[in-house]
Protein backbone atom coordinates (compact mmCIF):
# COMPACT_ATOMS: atom_id res chain seq x y z
CA UNK A 1 0.00 0.00 0.00
CA UNK A 2 2.75 2.40 0.96
CA UNK A 3 4.66 1.62 -2.26
CA UNK A 4 1.60 2.34 -4.38
CA UNK A 5 1.04 5.69 -2.65
CA UNK A 6 4.64 6.74 -3.10
CA UNK A 7 4.52 5.74 -6.80
CA UNK A 8 1.28 7.71 -7.35
CA UNK A 9 2.72 10.74 -5.54
CA UNK A 10 5.89 10.52 -7.62
CA UNK A 11 3.93 10.27 -10.89
CA UNK A 12 1.79 13.27 -9.85
CA UNK A 13 4.94 15.27 -9.14
CA UNK A 14 6.48 14.33 -12.53
CA UNK A 15 3.27 15.39 -14.28
CA UNK A 16 3.18 18.68 -12.37
CA UNK A 17 6.83 19.44 -13.19
CA UNK A 18 6.19 18.64 -16.85
CA UNK A 19 3.25 21.06 -16.88
CA UNK A 20 5.34 23.78 -15.23
CA UNK A 21 8.07 23.37 -17.84
CA UNK A 22 5.48 23.81 -20.55
CA UNK A 23 4.15 26.92 -18.83
CA UNK A 24 7.66 28.43 -18.63
CA UNK A 25 7.91 28.32 -22.41
CA UNK A 26 7.74 31.87 -23.87
CA UNK A 27 4.96 30.71 -26.16
CA UNK A 28 2.72 30.49 -23.10
CA UNK A 29 3.98 33.62 -21.33
CA UNK A 30 1.21 35.81 -19.93
CA UNK A 31 3.23 38.85 -20.99
CA UNK A 32 3.03 37.96 -24.67
CA UNK A 33 -0.46 39.28 -25.43
CA UNK A 34 -1.97 38.41 -28.81
CA UNK A 35 -3.43 41.18 -30.91
CA UNK A 36 -6.92 39.87 -30.26
CA UNK A 37 -7.83 37.97 -27.12
CA UNK A 38 -9.97 34.87 -27.67
CA UNK A 39 -12.98 34.26 -25.44
CA UNK A 40 -12.07 32.67 -22.12
CA UNK A 41 -13.47 31.58 -18.82
CA UNK A 42 -12.35 33.96 -16.06
CA UNK A 43 -11.21 32.67 -12.70
CA UNK A 44 -8.31 32.97 -10.31
CA UNK A 45 -5.16 30.92 -10.85
CA UNK A 46 -4.06 29.60 -14.23
CA UNK A 47 -6.72 29.45 -16.91
CA UNK A 48 -6.92 27.40 -20.08
CA UNK A 49 -8.20 29.62 -22.88
CA UNK A 50 -10.57 28.32 -25.55
CA UNK A 51 -7.76 28.16 -28.13
CA UNK A 52 -5.48 26.20 -25.83
CA UNK A 53 -3.46 29.19 -24.60
CA UNK A 54 -2.59 29.63 -20.93
CA UNK A 55 -2.89 32.91 -19.10
CA UNK A 56 -1.98 33.61 -15.47
CA UNK A 57 -4.69 35.38 -13.47
CA UNK A 58 -3.31 36.55 -10.10
CA UNK A 59 -6.62 36.56 -8.26
CA UNK A 60 -6.43 35.18 -4.70
CA UNK A 61 -8.71 32.29 -3.92
CA UNK A 62 -11.03 32.62 -0.92
CA UNK A 63 -8.76 30.72 1.44
CA UNK A 64 -7.87 31.92 4.90
CA UNK A 65 -4.49 33.64 5.03
CA UNK A 66 -2.68 31.87 7.85
CA UNK A 67 0.45 33.07 9.60
CA UNK A 68 3.57 31.54 8.07
CA UNK A 69 6.82 32.26 9.92
CA UNK A 70 8.72 31.61 6.69
CA UNK A 71 7.00 34.54 5.01
CA UNK A 72 9.10 37.66 5.45
CA UNK A 73 7.87 41.24 5.25
CA UNK A 74 4.65 43.14 5.84
CA UNK A 75 2.39 40.32 4.64
CA UNK A 76 2.54 37.47 7.17
CA UNK A 77 1.23 34.95 4.67
CA UNK A 78 1.59 33.76 1.10
CA UNK A 79 -1.17 34.65 -1.28
CA UNK A 80 -2.57 31.33 -2.47
CA UNK A 81 -4.19 30.46 -5.76
CA UNK A 82 -6.69 27.84 -6.75
CA UNK A 83 -4.27 25.91 -8.97
CA UNK A 84 -4.17 24.78 -12.57
CA UNK A 85 -7.68 24.57 -14.00
CA UNK A 86 -7.82 21.34 -15.98
CA UNK A 87 -11.63 21.26 -16.28
CA UNK A 88 -14.40 23.81 -16.00
CA UNK A 89 -14.97 23.33 -12.29
CA UNK A 90 -11.76 21.64 -11.12
CA UNK A 91 -8.17 22.71 -10.42
CA UNK A 92 -5.12 20.78 -9.22
CA UNK A 93 -1.98 21.65 -7.25
CA UNK A 94 0.98 19.68 -5.91
CA UNK A 95 3.56 20.04 -3.14
CA UNK A 96 6.62 18.16 -1.88
CA UNK A 97 8.33 18.95 1.42
CA UNK A 98 11.52 17.32 2.73
CA UNK A 99 12.88 18.91 5.85
CA UNK A 100 14.54 18.52 9.23
CA UNK A 101 13.54 20.54 12.24
CA UNK A 102 14.67 20.98 15.82
CA UNK A 103 12.22 20.73 18.68
CA UNK A 104 11.22 23.82 20.63
CA UNK A 105 12.81 24.14 24.07
CA UNK A 106 9.63 23.23 25.96
CA UNK A 107 9.57 19.88 24.16
CA UNK A 108 13.17 19.11 25.17
CA UNK A 109 12.42 20.07 28.78
CA UNK A 110 9.29 17.94 28.95
CA UNK A 111 11.08 14.98 27.37
CA UNK A 112 13.98 15.23 29.83
CA UNK A 113 11.60 15.29 32.77
CA UNK A 114 9.51 12.43 31.44
CA UNK A 115 12.56 10.22 30.84
CA UNK A 116 13.39 10.58 34.54
CA UNK A 117 10.22 8.82 35.65
CA UNK A 118 9.70 6.58 32.62
CA UNK A 119 13.20 5.19 33.19
CA UNK A 120 13.67 5.34 36.94
CA UNK A 121 17.11 3.73 36.77
CA UNK A 122 18.47 6.72 34.79
CA UNK A 123 18.45 10.07 36.65
CA UNK A 124 18.84 11.93 33.34
CA UNK A 125 20.66 14.98 34.62
CA UNK A 126 24.01 14.79 32.82
CA UNK A 127 25.20 16.86 29.87
CA UNK A 128 25.85 13.78 27.75
CA UNK A 129 22.25 12.65 28.32
CA UNK A 130 20.82 16.00 27.29
CA UNK A 131 22.99 15.94 24.18
CA UNK A 132 21.43 12.64 23.12
CA UNK A 133 18.06 14.41 22.85
CA UNK A 134 19.33 16.87 20.21
CA UNK A 135 18.21 14.86 17.20
CA UNK A 136 16.21 16.54 14.41
CA UNK A 137 12.77 15.35 13.37
CA UNK A 138 12.99 14.36 9.69
CA UNK A 139 9.85 14.60 7.52
CA UNK A 140 9.04 13.67 3.93
CA UNK A 141 5.60 14.93 2.87
CA UNK A 142 3.69 14.70 -0.40
CA UNK A 143 0.43 16.51 -1.03
CA UNK A 144 -2.07 16.77 -3.87
CA UNK A 145 -4.91 19.28 -3.84
CA UNK A 146 -8.01 19.15 -6.03
CA UNK A 147 -10.39 22.10 -5.74
CA UNK A 148 -13.91 22.54 -7.07
CA UNK A 149 -15.16 26.07 -7.69
CA UNK A 150 -17.32 28.16 -9.98
CA UNK A 151 -14.96 29.53 -12.66
CA UNK A 152 -16.80 32.87 -12.89
CA UNK A 153 -16.76 33.52 -9.13
CA UNK A 154 -14.05 33.38 -6.46
CA UNK A 155 -16.57 33.54 -3.61
CA UNK A 156 -16.55 29.88 -2.60
CA UNK A 157 -14.56 26.70 -3.04
CA UNK A 158 -14.40 23.09 -1.88
CA UNK A 159 -10.92 21.58 -1.66
CA UNK A 160 -9.82 17.97 -1.21
CA UNK A 161 -6.25 17.31 -0.07
CA UNK A 162 -4.44 14.01 0.18
CA UNK A 163 -1.31 14.19 2.33
CA UNK A 164 1.14 11.37 2.96
CA UNK A 165 4.21 11.76 5.15
CA UNK A 166 7.00 9.73 6.71
CA UNK A 167 8.28 11.08 10.03
CA UNK A 168 11.48 9.90 11.70
CA UNK A 169 12.58 10.38 15.33
CA UNK A 170 9.28 12.04 16.30
CA UNK A 171 9.19 10.20 19.64
CA UNK A 172 12.92 10.41 20.30
CA UNK A 173 14.41 10.27 22.88
CA UNK A 174 11.68 9.16 25.31
CA UNK A 175 11.07 5.85 23.58
CA UNK A 176 14.60 5.11 22.49
CA UNK A 177 14.64 1.35 21.94
CA UNK A 178 17.77 0.75 24.02
CA UNK A 179 15.81 1.79 27.13
CA UNK A 180 12.31 0.54 26.37
CA UNK A 181 10.90 -2.29 24.31
CA UNK A 182 9.32 0.21 21.92
CA UNK A 183 10.52 1.38 18.51
CA UNK A 184 9.10 4.67 17.29
CA UNK A 185 11.85 5.50 14.81
CA UNK A 186 9.56 5.67 11.80
CA UNK A 187 5.96 6.88 11.68
CA UNK A 188 3.67 7.00 8.64
CA UNK A 189 0.81 9.47 8.39
CA UNK A 190 -1.90 9.23 5.74
CA UNK A 191 -4.39 12.11 5.74
CA UNK A 192 -7.46 13.00 3.72
CA UNK A 193 -9.03 16.42 4.14
CA UNK A 194 -12.10 18.29 2.92
CA UNK A 195 -12.12 22.07 3.29
CA UNK A 196 -15.04 24.39 2.50
CA UNK A 197 -14.04 28.03 1.96
CA UNK A 198 -16.21 31.09 1.55
CA UNK A 199 -15.33 34.77 1.26
CA UNK A 200 -17.64 37.75 0.80
CA UNK A 201 -18.23 41.40 1.61
CA UNK A 202 -20.88 41.69 4.32
CA UNK A 203 -23.75 43.86 3.03
CA UNK A 204 -24.50 46.99 4.99
CA UNK A 205 -21.22 47.31 6.89
CA UNK A 206 -18.93 46.43 3.97
CA UNK A 207 -16.63 44.23 6.07
CA UNK A 208 -14.84 41.38 4.33
CA UNK A 209 -15.04 37.98 5.92
CA UNK A 210 -13.46 34.62 5.12
CA UNK A 211 -14.60 31.36 6.70
CA UNK A 212 -12.98 27.93 6.58
CA UNK A 213 -14.70 24.75 7.72
CA UNK A 214 -12.70 21.54 7.47
CA UNK A 215 -12.58 17.86 8.33
CA UNK A 216 -9.49 15.66 8.24
CA UNK A 217 -9.23 11.88 8.67
CA UNK A 218 -5.78 10.61 9.57
CA UNK A 219 -4.27 7.18 10.07
CA UNK A 220 -0.90 7.11 11.83
CA UNK A 221 1.32 4.16 12.64
CA UNK A 222 4.81 3.38 13.88
CA UNK A 223 6.87 0.81 11.99
CA UNK A 224 8.82 -1.87 13.84
CA UNK A 225 11.38 -4.47 12.89
CA UNK A 226 10.53 -6.62 15.89
CA UNK A 227 7.50 -7.63 17.91
CA UNK A 228 7.28 -4.44 19.95
CA UNK A 229 4.27 -2.41 20.96
CA UNK A 230 3.96 -0.09 17.98
CA UNK A 231 0.93 2.10 17.60
CA UNK A 232 -1.81 2.39 14.99
CA UNK A 233 -3.98 5.48 15.45
CA UNK A 234 -7.11 6.86 13.82
CA UNK A 235 -7.78 10.56 14.20
CA UNK A 236 -10.81 12.68 13.32
CA UNK A 237 -10.03 16.40 13.19
CA UNK A 238 -12.60 19.20 12.88
CA UNK A 239 -11.51 22.79 12.49
CA UNK A 240 -12.97 26.20 11.76
CA UNK A 241 -11.52 29.65 11.22
CA UNK A 242 -13.01 33.06 10.68
CA UNK A 243 -11.39 36.28 9.46
CA UNK A 244 -13.14 39.66 9.64
CA UNK A 245 -11.58 42.70 7.94
CA UNK A 246 -13.31 46.07 8.52
CA UNK A 247 -10.67 47.67 6.28
CA UNK A 248 -7.50 46.91 4.38
CA UNK A 249 -5.40 47.80 7.43
CA UNK A 250 -7.27 45.87 10.15
CA UNK A 251 -8.23 42.21 10.42
CA UNK A 252 -9.58 40.04 13.26
CA UNK A 253 -8.82 36.34 13.14
CA UNK A 254 -10.00 33.36 15.22
CA UNK A 255 -9.35 29.65 14.95
CA UNK A 256 -10.81 26.54 16.62
CA UNK A 257 -9.69 22.93 16.31
CA UNK A 258 -10.75 19.64 17.85
CA UNK A 259 -9.59 16.11 17.23
CA UNK A 260 -10.40 12.72 18.68
CA UNK A 261 -7.84 9.91 18.45
CA UNK A 262 -8.15 6.18 19.02
CA UNK A 263 -5.55 3.42 18.97
CA UNK A 264 -7.54 0.25 18.21
CA UNK A 265 -4.43 -1.96 17.91
CA UNK A 266 -2.74 -0.79 21.08
CA UNK A 267 -2.30 -3.05 24.11
CA UNK A 268 -3.78 -0.30 26.31
CA UNK A 269 -6.83 1.93 25.99
CA UNK A 270 -5.88 5.30 24.56
CA UNK A 271 -8.39 7.86 23.32
CA UNK A 272 -7.24 11.46 23.76
CA UNK A 273 -9.22 14.60 23.00
CA UNK A 274 -7.46 17.73 21.78
CA UNK A 275 -8.90 21.26 21.93
CA UNK A 276 -7.14 24.26 20.38
CA UNK A 277 -8.04 27.94 20.19
CA UNK A 278 -6.10 30.87 18.73
CA UNK A 279 -6.78 34.52 18.02
CA UNK A 280 -4.87 37.25 16.22
CA UNK A 281 -5.17 40.96 15.56
CA UNK A 282 -3.58 41.94 12.24
CA UNK A 283 -2.85 45.63 11.84
CA UNK A 284 -1.14 47.27 8.86
CA UNK A 285 0.21 50.77 8.47
CA UNK A 286 -1.55 53.17 6.11
CA UNK A 287 1.12 52.62 3.46
CA UNK A 288 0.77 48.81 3.85
CA UNK A 289 4.52 48.48 4.36
CA UNK A 290 4.43 47.51 8.06
CA UNK A 291 2.33 44.94 9.92
CA UNK A 292 1.82 44.34 13.66
CA UNK A 293 0.35 41.00 14.71
CA UNK A 294 -0.15 39.95 18.32
CA UNK A 295 -1.28 36.32 18.71
CA UNK A 296 -2.49 34.20 21.61
CA UNK A 297 -3.26 30.47 21.58
CA UNK A 298 -4.33 27.83 24.11
CA UNK A 299 -4.65 24.06 23.83
CA UNK A 300 -5.55 21.21 26.15
CA UNK A 301 -5.17 17.46 25.66
CA UNK A 302 -7.32 15.08 27.71
CA UNK A 303 -5.98 11.52 27.72
CA UNK A 304 -9.06 9.37 28.27
CA UNK A 305 -9.80 7.06 30.02
CA UNK A 306 -7.32 8.55 32.52
CA UNK A 307 -7.51 12.01 34.06
CA UNK A 308 -4.11 13.01 32.67
CA UNK A 309 -4.01 16.47 31.09
CA UNK A 310 -1.58 18.61 29.11
CA UNK A 311 -2.10 22.36 28.59
CA UNK A 312 -0.11 24.81 26.50
CA UNK A 313 -0.21 28.61 26.26
CA UNK A 314 1.60 30.59 23.55
CA UNK A 315 1.99 34.34 23.09
CA UNK A 316 3.57 35.78 19.96
CA UNK A 317 4.16 39.27 18.62
CA UNK A 318 5.21 39.69 15.00
CA UNK A 319 6.34 42.86 13.22
CA UNK A 320 6.95 42.78 9.46
CA UNK A 321 8.36 45.56 7.31
CA UNK A 322 8.87 46.05 3.57
CA UNK A 323 11.90 48.32 3.84
CA UNK A 324 12.27 48.70 0.07
CA UNK A 325 10.75 46.96 -2.92
CA UNK A 326 13.60 44.42 -2.76
CA UNK A 327 14.40 44.23 0.95
CA UNK A 328 12.01 42.91 3.63
CA UNK A 329 12.41 42.01 7.31
CA UNK A 330 10.41 40.35 10.08
CA UNK A 331 10.89 40.09 13.84
CA UNK A 332 8.89 37.64 15.98
CA UNK A 333 8.98 37.38 19.78
CA UNK A 334 7.52 34.26 21.42
CA UNK A 335 6.64 32.91 24.84
CA UNK A 336 5.41 29.36 25.47
CA UNK A 337 4.29 27.58 28.64
CA UNK A 338 3.45 23.88 28.85
CA UNK A 339 1.84 22.23 31.89
CA UNK A 340 1.58 18.45 32.30
CA UNK A 341 -0.61 16.98 35.04
CA UNK A 342 -0.51 13.17 34.98
CA UNK A 343 -2.57 12.27 38.04
CA UNK A 344 -2.98 8.67 36.85
CA UNK A 345 0.67 8.07 36.00
CA UNK A 346 1.89 4.60 37.05
CA UNK A 347 5.48 4.66 35.73
CA UNK A 348 8.06 3.29 36.32
CA UNK A 349 6.43 0.10 37.68
CA UNK A 350 3.24 0.43 35.61
CA UNK A 351 1.16 -1.07 38.37
CA UNK A 352 -2.40 0.27 37.98
CA UNK A 353 -2.86 0.05 41.75
CA UNK A 354 0.24 2.14 42.45
CA UNK A 355 -0.24 5.75 41.26
CA UNK A 356 2.75 8.03 40.71
CA UNK A 357 1.20 11.47 40.01
CA UNK A 358 3.33 13.94 38.07
CA UNK A 359 2.89 17.72 37.75
CA UNK A 360 5.50 19.44 35.54
CA UNK A 361 5.97 22.66 33.57
CA UNK A 362 8.21 23.83 30.75
CA UNK A 363 8.51 27.43 29.56
CA UNK A 364 10.74 29.46 27.25
CA UNK A 365 11.07 32.82 25.55
CA UNK A 366 12.64 33.47 22.17
CA UNK A 367 13.12 35.87 19.30
CA UNK A 368 13.39 35.22 15.57
CA UNK A 369 14.70 37.80 13.10
CA UNK A 370 14.45 37.19 9.35
CA UNK A 371 15.27 39.25 6.29
CA UNK A 372 15.16 38.64 2.55
CA UNK A 373 16.63 40.39 -0.47
CA UNK A 374 15.53 40.11 -4.07
CA UNK A 375 18.75 39.21 -5.89
CA UNK A 376 17.26 38.60 -9.34
CA UNK A 377 13.79 38.48 -10.89
CA UNK A 378 11.75 36.19 -8.57
CA UNK A 379 14.76 34.82 -6.70
CA UNK A 380 15.12 35.87 -3.05
CA UNK A 381 18.01 35.42 -0.64
CA UNK A 382 16.92 34.69 2.94
CA UNK A 383 18.80 34.84 6.21
CA UNK A 384 18.17 35.28 9.91
CA UNK A 385 19.18 34.70 13.50
CA UNK A 386 17.27 33.09 16.43
CA UNK A 387 17.58 33.16 20.21
CA UNK A 388 15.70 30.97 22.70
CA UNK A 389 16.05 30.39 26.43
CA UNK A 390 14.15 28.24 28.91
CA UNK A 391 12.74 30.07 31.92
CA UNK A 392 12.63 27.04 34.25
CA UNK A 393 15.45 24.90 32.79
CA UNK A 394 18.42 26.41 30.96
CA UNK A 395 20.19 23.32 29.58
CA UNK A 396 18.64 23.64 26.10
CA UNK A 397 19.14 27.40 25.61
CA UNK A 398 20.37 28.08 22.08
CA UNK A 399 21.03 30.55 19.32
CA UNK A 400 20.81 29.80 15.61
CA UNK A 401 21.42 31.11 12.10
CA UNK A 402 19.41 30.54 8.93
CA UNK A 403 20.32 30.86 5.27
CA UNK A 404 18.34 29.97 2.16
CA UNK A 405 17.01 30.76 -1.29
CA UNK A 406 13.43 31.10 -2.45
CA UNK A 407 12.05 31.28 -5.98
CA UNK A 408 8.46 32.51 -5.87
CA UNK A 409 6.24 33.02 -8.91
CA UNK A 410 2.76 33.54 -7.38
CA UNK A 411 0.22 31.00 -8.50
CA UNK A 412 2.74 29.06 -10.56
CA UNK A 413 5.70 27.76 -8.57
CA UNK A 414 7.48 28.27 -5.26
CA UNK A 415 10.76 26.58 -4.33
CA UNK A 416 12.26 27.09 -0.88
CA UNK A 417 15.63 25.58 0.11
CA UNK A 418 17.81 26.38 3.08
CA UNK A 419 19.80 25.48 6.16
CA UNK A 420 19.39 26.19 9.88
CA UNK A 421 22.10 25.68 12.49
CA UNK A 422 21.48 25.81 16.25
CA UNK A 423 24.14 25.95 18.96
CA UNK A 424 23.07 24.67 22.40
CA UNK A 425 25.78 26.47 24.31
CA UNK A 426 25.03 25.18 27.82
CA UNK A 427 25.60 21.56 26.80
CA UNK A 428 28.14 22.33 24.02
CA UNK A 429 26.09 20.71 21.26
CA UNK A 430 25.24 21.77 17.71
CA UNK A 431 22.39 20.77 15.41
CA UNK A 432 22.44 21.36 11.66
CA UNK A 433 19.24 20.88 9.65
CA UNK A 434 18.18 21.44 6.03
CA UNK A 435 14.88 21.87 4.22
CA UNK A 436 13.47 21.68 0.68
CA UNK A 437 9.91 22.72 -0.17
CA UNK A 438 8.37 22.67 -3.63
CA UNK A 439 4.87 24.03 -4.41
CA UNK A 440 3.30 23.89 -7.86
CA UNK A 441 0.20 25.90 -8.85
CA UNK A 442 -0.38 26.99 -5.25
Amino acid sequence: MKGRKEILSFLALILAIFCSLILCNPVFSAQDKPAKQPPRVTAGGLNLLTKGELKEELVPEPVLKKIDIDRIGAAPYYETYEGLRFAKYFTVAQRVEIYQQARPIDSYIMDAKKIRWVNADQPWDKVVQFRSQIVPIFTRAYGTEIAMSEPTSAEGMIRYTHDYRDIYQNQYAIYKEERLDVNYKHESWDQNEILIMHSKKIPGINWYYTSNLGYRYSTMSAKNDQSTHAYYENRHTYYAALSLAPSGTLEFFGQLEYFKSKRPKSNFVYSPDHFFWATELRVKSDDFKTSYIPRFSYSIDKYYPTYNRYKKYEIQYRVGRDITSRFNATNTTKYALGIRNDVDNTAPDYDPNNKNPINETAAWVGNEFRFQYNVYDKLWLQSGVDFAAGTNMSDFDNWGMLGGLEYYAPGLIRIDVGWLGKHYYNISDYLSSVYFKFYLFM
